[in-house]
Order: structure tokens, then sequence, then C-alpha cells
């Protein structure tokens, strides 16, 4: 896992490098700042999971600096917590409206400092989780082929509406499913067994209508992904029904 990277922006070399020493030991990466003009661009160009932000600044006020990160696409979402020795909650509140998300008055606390980074942290990776999710469901909707991908063990984890009409899948709720037990139930032109222990990384058959169905068939390509051990972490189907191909070329 990559380490998360804290920008550090403060004038006074001595609290840079506390913070470094602190953050360091802590597992974080951390790019140093010490005015308001370098804060602006080491956050645009090191693109940090979290900056922390002193308040007296030279060149540009962390005030200043704060709302311009937020003003800016890139840079707008990055969690920013203040570093100052202001106590007075008028200075807080201009903070706020800034677009600050924390603050850590001086002298800090290091338990206290770790324990919101670490929050922060957390909140920013469960909304950019989602919105990944988000991105491939529509990705996967706006298919023609159905697409079905599933962890190493079968478990369904994502399938379009093509895939649950064409291998006749009605559950609402497909996380629970596992794929092998249900392409066990189908008309296969290979043995099931054949699709769970084979190491090709592609193998393509069809599933057939059974007797009772309308007669069509679902051309089929199955792809596995398999870590340095050789260990199989995720499968993915995608199914054609036949013909379809031939009347796109046509």
């Amino acid at each position: 896992m990559n380490k998360a990277k804290i920008l550090v922006a403060d004038d006074i070399k001595q609290n840079v490098k506390l913070l470094r020493v602190i953050l360091t030991a802590s597992g974080f990466d951390v790019v140093e700042a010490y005015d308001g003009e370098e804060a602006l661009e080491k956050a645009k160009s090191e693109n940090p999971d979290l900056i922390l932000l002193d308040i007296m600044m030279p060149k540009l006020t962390g005030y200043e600096v704060c709302q311009k990160l937020r003003a800016n696409g890139t840079t707008k979402s990055i969690p920013i917590v203040m570093i100052t020795a202001l106590h007075e909650m008028d200075d807080r509140i201009k903070g706020i409206d800034a677009g600050a998300d924390d603050f850590i008055s001086k002298p800090f606390n290091k338990t206290e400092l770790l324990a919101r980074v670490k929050a922060l942290l957390r909140m920013r990776q469960i909304p950019a989780k989602e919105e990944e999710t988000n991105i491939l469901e529509s990705i996967l909707s706006g298919l023609e082929e159905g697409v079905v991908v599933t962890d190493g063990q079968w478990k369904i984890t994502h399938i379009n509406q093509t895939a649950k009409e064409l291998l006749n899948i009605h559950e609402t709720d497909t996380a629970n499913i596992d794929l092998q037990t249900h392409l066990s139930r189908l008309n296969l032109s290979i043995p099931v067994d054949t699709l769970l222990t084979t190491r090709e990384k592609t193998t393509d058959f069809q599933i057939l209508p059974a007797s009772t169905q309308i007669p069509v068939s679902i051309n089929t390509r199955m792809a596995k992904l398999f870590d340095d051990h050789e260990t199989v972490v995720s499968i993915s189907l995608i199914l054609r029904k036949e013909g379809d191909r031939r009347e796109k070329l046509s």
C-alpha cells in the first residue's frame, strides 16, 4: 500500500522538522513548504493526501492559501488542518470560512495530531471508493455485452443488467452469488471443472440453450487475473448472444 503524502507548510523550520520526524515515524511521506506561495505550488505539483498549514506565513497567509486551494478543481478536496498559535474563536471561524477541515493549536499534542490526521485520511478514502464504484457501474451499464466480475473465489463483485438477463439472474443483490455454482446449473459447451482448474488467462466457451428455452447460444470469454504467486485474484466474463458480432459487422 502506498504511503499517504502530507504537505507541511510553516515558515519556522524547527516546526517543519518536528512535524517531519513525527509523521515519518508514523509511516507518512512528507513534503515541505516554508511560505504561503510555496505551499500553494507544492499542493498543486505534489498532490498531497493532506495538508498541515500554518496560518501566519509570509507572502500568503494560511487563510489565503486555503481559499485558493478550495477554488482550484485539482486541490479543492484535499483535507486541510490549520496549525496555529491563535486560540480566539473568531480566528477559527475565519479558518472554517476559508475551507479548513480541522485545527491544531500550538504547542500541539503528538497523539492528538496523529489521531486527527488519520481520521481525515480515512474520511477522504470513503467517498473516493464510492466514486470509483459509481464510475465503474456507469461504464458497465452502458455496454451492450454482458459483463461479470468476481473475486478469486467466484463471488460476484460487479455485474451489469445485460449479464443478469443472459445468465438468468433475477436477484437484485448479487454480492453473495457464487458464479461457479450458477454456471454449473447451465448448459455449457465445456465442463465447469475445466473453467475452475484452467491456468489459461483467457478461455472461450458457449452457454447453450436448454431444451425449454428459445435456442440462443451465448458466446463467452472468461479472463483470469493471477497474482505473483499464480493465485487467481479476479475472474471476468464477457457475454454476447450468438450473432451479435455478425450483426454489427454486416
